[in-house]
């Protein structure tokens, strides 16, 4: 029981570091626009899931793929569209401003849960709210760039997902909502590819990069979240919050170590405020 404890903590420290790469990585590609690459991410995410998913169940396949039914297709059509928006907010803005404002997805789903599901909501919780603003606020003040204050739009257009995401995850709970990532995949596949020939590109993109756009969906995206979603079975969710923060504290790192790209005053700044936001729900959910 021990050793099972110990390996699922290692879990859920490791899960972030693969979740962190997704910036450096999108930020190396030089040919691949943002929809041919949330295409091979969506896509191959679907493919790794489908393929967990059979292992897992073998026959019952059928049988959970039904469960889930359209709480997870919903589910599915949320994280589509959080995935969608993470690829184009790094490709127009950096990937510190991106990951940091992302981060604050837990406090957006606190006020979804508030709303739909009736959640309590105490002291410390509606504080983390107001400085999550604040700090995206700060970071939005010091992006005077165009593409900047479109990434950091998009990248707020993605929280709302994700805490929508969330929210649909905790209504659809009784049920085994894996489903719900397959479907997310085909569906932000399908978006993609439709975008990319909307936008005369087709999906043609040197092989190289195509293979790192794969390695994107199957081992940043899906083992990532495989090992954390077997981390869930044993360590409390206040340390699996407090565990997901490495995405956001390593993904700048490996941006300035992969491709230089320095955060500005005003991206630590906010994100320094955004960090406390989410100390303080930390503290609220524990108690």
């Amino acid at each position: 029981m021990a050793n099972r404890l110990n390996r699922h903590y290692v879990f859920a420290v490791v899960a972030p570091v693969f979740w962190s790469l997704a910036g450096v990585i999108v930020k190396s590609l030089e040919h691949a626009t943002e929809w041919q690459i949330n295409f091979y991410r969506c896509g191959s995410l679907a493919l790794f899931v489908a393929l967990v998913i059979l292992i897992r169940y073998r026959r019952s396949t059928g049988v959970v793929m039904r469960a889930g039914g359209f709480k997870a297709l919903f589910s599915g059509v949320l994280l589509s569209g959080a995935m969608l928006c993470n690829v184009v907010a790094l490709k127009y803005t950096t990937v510190a401003v991106a990951v940091l404002v992302m981060a604050a997805a837990p406090i957006f789903a606190a006020i979804l849960g508030s709303i739909f599901l009736g959640e309590s909501v105490n002291t410390r919780v509606r504080v983390s709210i107001v400085l999550a603003f604040v700090g995206i606020t700060i970071m939005v003040g010091g992006s005077l760039q165009l593409g900047d204050t479109l990434g950091v739009t998009v990248a707020i257009l993605g929280i709302l997902f994700f805490g929508a995401y969330t929210v649909s995850l905790r209504v659809g709970k009784s049920a085994d909502m894996t489903p719900a990532v397959f479907y997310g995949g085909v569906i932000g596949a399908l978006i993609a590819m439709g975008m990319s020939f909307a936008s005369g590109v087709g999906l043609t993109v040197p092989l190289v990069e195509a293979l790192w756009c794969v390695l994107l969906g199957v081992v940043q995206l899906g083992v990532g979240s495989v090992l954390f979603a077997l981390a869930a079975q044993s360590v409390p969710a206040v340390q699996l919050t407090i565990f997901a923060l490495g995405e956001p504290l390593l993904a700048p790192l490996w941006a300035w170590i992969g491709v230089g790209e320095v955060p500005t005053w005003a991206t630590l700044a906010g994100g320094a405020v955004l960090f406390s936001a989410l100390g303080l729900q930390v503290s609220a959910r524990r108690d």
